[in-house]
């Protein structure tokens, strides 16, 4: 005969089993947590099919996955590590190899709670951006773009020149030289210091030269546009601009990271006793498109990018507010 306490002894050890098998299958499935990343358009929010996704881990700068949506704009990973951050980047397959389309780039850390994560890109193109062509820098001038970014906007205007020839015959440059260990060389506000096509000694160069490239271009082909140095600008002035049709050559920081400069690197400007650093990761892109709070640029080094409109316009800020733009 069970007596009722052998009968609640039998009851306890038969939930602590069930306890013990749901917890085992709770561990398992978090082991094999998945995170689906749903690919979007900004303006409507439909789903974006068949973009090529990866997962980049923020801290190595590997790529630890990478998948293609679906028809419905999904892509599954499960290889990503709890608590580590990492950059999800949506393309086309063909701007994967090719650099001539889009590419949204958002940072995250990864939450296994969290099994869905929404990318808003800009693939479904909207009648504020502008239709400036991707025009790479590389190979030929590593150190050249600012004036690969102002041929984009030429040629968006119609006009027929190429990044090399507006490098070699319209680019006021200078050289660096060296004098008992100490770097010699131009204003970056008055001319490029160095050689954009020389990967070694190429520097940079500010707004007021490539105004003098866009205007000397301008005259040789009696082209009817005019060019503006907008250094100074506010964001809103500028985000007018581009939707009055504008396209806008901006100095910024490469994927907007915080300005890094070199002493080592740094050179005495012409006229000047007192050297200057060297900013190591100034870039320049040209503005295309807004729409909320995003921006669209044309990247020389990687074609079509969006970015946060703030995080945008604080590097532009960072970097002393340097901006061209083009008008007919």
């Amino acid at each position: 005969m069970w007596t009722w306490n052998k009968r609640l002894l039998l009851i306890g050890i038969m939930i602590i089993m069930l306890l013990s098998s749901c917890n085992q299958i709770s561990q398992q499935e978090m082991q094999n947590k998945e995170l689906t990343v749903l690919t979007v358009e900004f303006n409507s929010g439909a789903p974006i099919p068949n973009l090529y996704i990866t997962a980049t881990d923020v801290e190595s700068g590997e790529v630890v996955e990478d998948a293609v949506g679906s028809e419905e704009g999904e892509a599954t990973f499960s290889k990503l590590q709890e608590g580590r951050k990492y950059a999800i980047a949506a393309t086309t397959l063909e701007n994967s190899t090719e650099n001539d389309g889009y590419t949204t780039i958002e940072n995250f850390t990864y939450d296994s709670t969290k099994p869905y994560y929404r990318l808003e890109t800009y693939f479904s193109r909207d009648k504020q951006e502008l239709g400036v062509p991707a025009v790479m820098q590389n190979p030929e001038l590593p150190h050249g773009c600012e004036i690969t970014s102002l041929t984009a906007v030429l040629n968006y205007y119609g006009l027929d020149v190429t990044k090399l020839e507006m490098a070699d015959n319209y680019l006021p440059k200078q050289k660096i030289s060296t004098v008992d260990g100490q770097r010699f060389g131009p204003n970056p506000a008055q001319a490029f210091a160095g050689n954009p096509r020389d990967k070694a000694s190429g520097m940079y160069v500010f707004a007021a030269p490539i105004v003098k490239a866009a205007e000397a271009v301008i005259t040789d082909k009696q082209a009817d546009l005019r060019v503006t140095n907008k250094s100074g600008a506010s964001q809103d002035e500028i985000l007018q601009l581009v939707r009055e049709g504008v396209p806008v050559v901006t100095w910024v920081t490469l994927d907007l990271s915080t300005p890094k400069d070199n002493s080592e690197k740094g050179w005495i400007y012409e006229g000047e006793t007192v050297p200057h650093k060297a900013y190591m990761n100034l870039h320049a892109v040209v503005l295309t498109g807004h729409l909320g709070d995003k921006v669209v640029v044309m990247d020389p080094l990687k074609g079509f990018v969006t970015y946060n409109v703030d995080q945008f316009f604080k590097s532009y800020r960072e970097l002393g507010k340097q901006a061209v733009a083009i008008h007919k």
